[in-house]
């Protein structure tokens, strides 16, 4: 299917206001992207960060009304009109751009990161084709909630695939679209997965009923975990040999205490999403774990240590 692409610049004030106009005029897809590489770290609870310069994209059908939009957009900003463009985005066109975004690597020489379907060779290649000395997880290109494109998941995903054993129980907290969760579960984990976001979640389960690995990760989202009573909640107290949390600086830091008291004894500990210069910081909210030295890739850090108590 072709589409035409609307590009419009704003700021973040008026971005709610136009997403609903959007939408209301029967846009299939709005996506936010900044207009000065800017980035947004360390949101307050509950609050969508944005940029304050916006680059506003939105595919509509090829018979969309686009005078009607425009005119409809002058009641945000009078002058908003002169800065949207119009482009057509043929199938074939669109569907580059969604490999653009999609990861095909190996990690810790055993586990493949592909899209759920892409070309190769002429053919297309599906989650049943495997071979005996690899594993292969099939995520969406373009995920919201993570696509393994990213330095911290990259990270992750090369650690849990170098050291991960069978049978080891392992906790995602922040699973997102449950990359993390299935790489271990693929690799022979028993894994917990938690998020504050429903749609992660959902995500979360989708994906691994995709990989044919749901029966092996337990899924919660935040407000489940946190009204287990508490028999329920001790059964996981000191139960993973591995916890993983690809979040930010500050949740590692005021989840410290519990994520130390999820491990077992010896139990290791992966963090990340956080900037190298908040490496020590993160690192020191957890006296009772000894780091080694911390991963760096471009300027994000993954911090692996393991529990002495």
């Amino acid at each position: 299917m072709s589409w035409l692409q609307v590009t419009l610049s704003l700021t973040s004030v008026n971005v709610a206001m136009a997403e609903e106009l959007l939408i209301q005029a029967g846009a299939s897809a709005v996506t936010l992207e900044s207009l000065a590489d800017e980035v947004v770290l360390e949101p307050d609870p509950g609050a969508i960060p944005l940029w304050s310069s916006i680059r506003l994209k939105a595919l509509f059908p090829l018979d969309a009304d686009i005078p009607a939009l425009r005119e409809a957009l002058t009641s945000i900003d009078a002058d908003i009109h002169q800065r949207l463009e119009v482009d057509f985005v043929g199938e074939e066109d669109w569907q580059l751009r969604m490999l653009n975004h999609a990861v095909n690597a190996q990690f810790g020489g055993r586990l493949w990161l592909q899209p759920k379907s892409f070309e190769g060779a002429g053919e297309v290649v599906e989650a049943s084709t495997v071979e005996s000395d690899q594993t292969y997880l099939y995520l969406e290109p373009g995920l919201a909630f993570g696509s393994g494109s990213h330095p911290t998941t990259r990270m992750c995903l090369e650690w849990i695939a170098s050291h991960l054993e069978p049978q080891q129980r392992v906790m995602d907290f922040g699973c997102g679209s449950g990359i993390l969760a299935i790489g271990a579960a693929l690799l022979g984990a028993e894994v917990v997965a938690v998020d504050h976001d429903e749609q992660a979640v959902l995500a979360t389960n989708e994906n691994a009923e995709f990989n044919n690995i749901a029966a092996n990760i337990d899924t919660l989202s935040l407000a489940q975990w946190q009204q287990l009573p508490d028999s329920e909640r001790a059964k996981f107290a000191g139960a993973f040999d591995v916890l993983v949390a690809n979040i930010l600086a500050a949740p590692l830091i005021s989840l410290a205490d519990e994520f130390v008291g999820l491990l077992s004894p010896g139990g290791r500990l992966v963090l990340s999403g956080v900037l190298a210069e908040q490496a020590n910081e993160v690192m020191a909210a957890y006296p009772s774990i000894q780091f080694e030295a911390p991963i760096i890739e471009e300027q994000w850090a993954c911090l692996v240590g393991v529990g002495f108590y």
